[in-house]
């Protein structure tokens, strides 16, 4: 499958997922300090931006999407790049991980290590928003992120800082939400089906938003258990979309992840 993306920079590659709902603009403000040092794919997921539809078929589930991304992968001729996700990319992000066909992984806030009732939660807040949002023509939406109440009532729950955010970004960001493509009601219909990856067959870091308010932090305790080799950090002051509210800090914890280490480093 072809995915849009933006290609940057020279370097080791490593690829940018985005999470559900969002677009790979969404790295606008990383991919720059990124592509100093590495060549930078910011990647539309399949059924997300400009990227093709998912088949009729999908039933929701992470699998499909990881190979989409393999096959994207193999198509640019981009050999074991190293591999940044955030939400549901940070779950695809791990997912290869596991695979092994990435150098190493890096997961901001990744979906998929929720109890039962943090399932709920995230599910009720993502449909609620997209109700919401559903209501607002496109031109009022704007005009009402560019209030500082009304923004942080919107996108409160995504962002620790939503004022460090252009508001017109922000208003072309919640489009995804506000008219999504097929598959939105599928995964969220099929939250439960979103397997927690066994093991990371790579290097393999994670940074959880300190104010993630809809996967909050204390889900890392379950990535822990279930991922020990893991580095777990926890991003502070920044929410659920820690690009937005603190992108150096992000591309500084990206670079070191992925900066080259001995083949026995991992081990």
């Amino acid at each position: 499958m072809e995915l849009a993306h933006t290609r940057t920079g020279t370097g080791e590659p490593v690829l940018l997922l985005h999470g559900i709902t969002h677009r790979r603009q969404g790295w606008d403000h990383v991919a720059p300090l990124l592509a100093q040092e590495r060549e930078v794919w910011a990647v539309d997921l399949p059924d997300h931006g400009e990227s093709p539809d998912l088949p009729p078929e999908y039933r929701g589930d992470i699998g499909p999407i990881a190979d989409a991304v393999e096959a994207f992968c193999a198509t640019q001729g981009l050999d074991r790049p190293h591999v940044v996700g955030n939400s549901l990319g940070g779950l695809v992000a791990l997912e290869l991980a596991a695979r092994g066909t990435v150098r190493s992984a890096t997961a901001l806030s990744p979906a998929g290590f929720w109890s039962p009732a943090e399932r709920l939660w995230a599910r009720g807040v993502l449909g609620g928003a997209h109700a919401v949002l559903a209501l607002v023509p496109s031109a009022r939406l704007q005009t009402m992120l560019a209030t500082p109440v009304l923004r942080t009532a919107l996108v409160g729950l995504l962002l620790a800082h939503p004022s460090r955010v252009d508001a017109e970004q922000i208003a072309a960001d919640l489009q995804g939400l506000s008219n999504p493509r097929s598959s939105f009601a599928t995964m969220l219909a099929n939250l439960g089906s979103w397997t927690i990856p066994a093991r990371a067959e790579v290097p393999t870091v994670i940074g959880w938003g300190a104010r993630d308010f809809l996967l909050p932090r204390w889900q890392s305790g379950r990535l822990r258990r279930a991922l020990p080799d893991a580095a777990v950090y926890v991003l502070p002051g920044c929410g659920h979309v820690p690009m937005g509210d603190d992108p150096e800090f992000v591309a500084d914890l990206v670079l070191a992840a992925t900066r080259p280490r001995p083949a026995a480093a991992h081990a």
